[in-house]
């Protein structure tokens, strides 16, 4: 976890700012803000915020930087209090708003008033689903910069530029953002440069953990883990990122210990906190392997209905979304519903390669679990993994023992000696056959928890592939409609009509109407 020190909770800071706000110099006050409020504890948060009320209307629609402080310091006072933190995020999206309506980037000489107010109105365009908004005004706000020769707040607009590109899935992008804040925060000397620098460490490591290089990710941990930040509030929300690479390691080593408390720390994906889509597929990860997958299921929709459907349909987002919704519905024996929703979405996008090979492997199609697992290479490393041990399996059922063998020793080559959950993702069964095809080499722990490990998914589905014209046929047959009927909803023939549903029959092992619905819906094709 974090290291949480005390560089903000000083006395003389408190009453260092009790005295402007006595004063009533608005313009120190605003000078102080931006020196220090990345630095504050939560109690100091709390006395600025008294400061900060004080300071009449017309004064903060004058002094954006001071806008922005309001709200920050109401979710900072608050958020680790048991309070809905919602309102206090509609407000300072509100106030970041208003303040890019009336930023005029071009002519803007304040640096300061770039970074502070330019981050503020990235952060509203990403809550709001406007990724490709936000970077191009980070771009223009770096150049502004860049023209200006100064940046006393070097380093933060490339970490909020790094969190857009993470949100829109372009992980080497967004690296080499945070990388670039990280460095920026190392030659600063102010006093938020500790907490640049770990926000940018938190995040590397979030990222690289997310698509499983734990290398990587064990690295920036450690490098978080090395500087000191403010108790409170600070701590919690640069922290936040960090547990997730660290319950990303918990979950590689099949620790559910671990990883629920660090969900403790992470909520569930819900709460209204930038990196929610990285914190739900752990949460569904969970469900998954140690809770209740139909339960799980059911709380997709919640964490779908509890973000702007702008951010759940685009980036990272829509396919950790979509992903979780495949392996839960196989785990819950939804094979056909599964099979139908990669079909709307697409079989061969790199994200969902798993649970589109897993579905044909469990199915006994192995010839098609062997070409899907073959698109391995392009996939982040954890995928890339469970992909060689299913085409592994696949290559042994059809008799292919030398392509089995190499595809098993090679995983085993790429997963460390205390990493299960690709082990346990498979079936006891398919586990054997990797067993008898190489070594696995494994912890004393690792092998503990292996021996624990319960069914995640069926041992074996039945799955009936149906053509978009089959399947629109298939939602008629449930109804009052003739053949005649249902030709002219689907704008197509009678002949038309029944040859696919003696193709529907013939799939579906049945030979009457009544039979043929009935099968659908057992099989979840309806």
């Amino acid at each position: 976890m974090v290291q949480a020190g005390t560089p903000g909770s000083g006395a003389g800071l408190r009453e260092e700012v009790r005295r402007i706000g006595e004063d009533r110099d608005w313009t120190a006050l605003e000078a102080w803000c931006d020196q220090f409020w990345p630095v504050l504890d939560t109690p100091a948060v709390k006395e600025v915020l008294v400061v900060l009320r004080s300071v009449p209307e017309r004064e903060l629609l004058a002094r954006p930087r001071l806008m922005m402080f309001v709200a920050v310091a109401y979710y900072a006072a608050f958020s680790s209090d048991d309070v809905e933190l919602r309102p206090f995020v509609e407000q300072y999206l509100d106030s970041a708003t208003r303040v890019a309506s009336t930023m005029d980037v071009a002519r803007e000489d304040s640096a300061t008033t770039l970074v502070v107010s330019g981050s503020a109105a990235l952060v509203s365009l990403r809550y709001r689903g406007q990724f490709a908004e936000s970077v191009a005004f980070g771009e223009r706000l770096e150049a502004r910069l860049a023209r200006l020769r100064s940046g006393p707040r070097g380093g933060w607009l490339p970490l909020q530029q790094g969190i857009t590109h993470s949100l829109t899935g372009d992980f080497e992008r967004a690296a080499g953002e945070y990388r670039q804040a990280h460095q920026q925060a190392s030659l600063l000397q102010v006093p938020a440069a500790a907490t640049l620098r770990a926000a940018a460490a938190a995040n590397l490591a979030m990222i690289s953990a997310h698509t499983g290089n734990g290398a990587t990710a064990r690295e920036w941990l450690g490098e978080l883990r090395s500087i000191p930040l403010p108790a409170g509030w600070i701590s919690h929300l640069v922290g936040m990122a960090g547990a997730v690479a660290e319950g990303w390691e918990a979950l590689d080593r099949y620790d559910s210990m671990t990883l629920e408390e660090i969900l403790e720390i992470t909520g569930d994906g819900t709460a209204p906190v930038e990196i929610w889509p990285f914190i739900n597929p752990l949460a569904s990860a969970h469900g998954l392997l140690w809770g209740d997958p139909a339960a799980s299921l059911a709380h997709l929709d919640t964490v779908r209905f509890d973000h702007a459907r702008l951010l759940t349909a685009q980036g990272t987002a829509r396919w950790v979304l979509r992903r979780a919704r495949l392996d839960l519905l196989i785990a819950t024996g939804r094979a056909n519903r599964a099979l139908r929703y990669l079909g709307e979405t697409g079989q061969r996008v790199r994200w969902l390669a798993v649970p589109a090979a897993r579905l044909r492997l469990l199915s006994g199609k192995y010839a098609a679990a062997r070409t899907l697992a073959a698109d391995g290479d392009s996939a982040a490393p954890r995928d890339r993994l469970q992909l060689l041990l299913i085409g592994a399996v696949a290559a042994a059922r059809l008799g292919l023992r030398v392509e089995a063998v190499a595809r098993a020793r090679e995983a085993m080559r790429e997963r460390s000696s205390d990493e299960v959950l690709s082990l346990a993702l498979l079936s006891e069964e398919h586990r054997d056959e990797i067993f008898r095809l190489t070594d696995v080499p494994l912890t004393d722990m690792a092998a503990e928890r292996l021996a624990g490990v319960r069914p995640v998914f069926p041992e074996r589905v039945e799955l009936v592939e149906l053509t978009n014209r089959e399947q629109a046929v298939l939602g008629k047959l449930d109804g009052d409609g003739t053949v005649a009927d249902i030709a002219r909803e689907l704008v197509v023939s009678a002949s038309t009509v029944r040859t696919q549903v003696q193709s529907l029959y013939r799939k579906l092992g049945v030979s009457t109407r009544q039979e043929a619905v009935l099968r659908a819906y057992e099989l979840g094709l309806l």
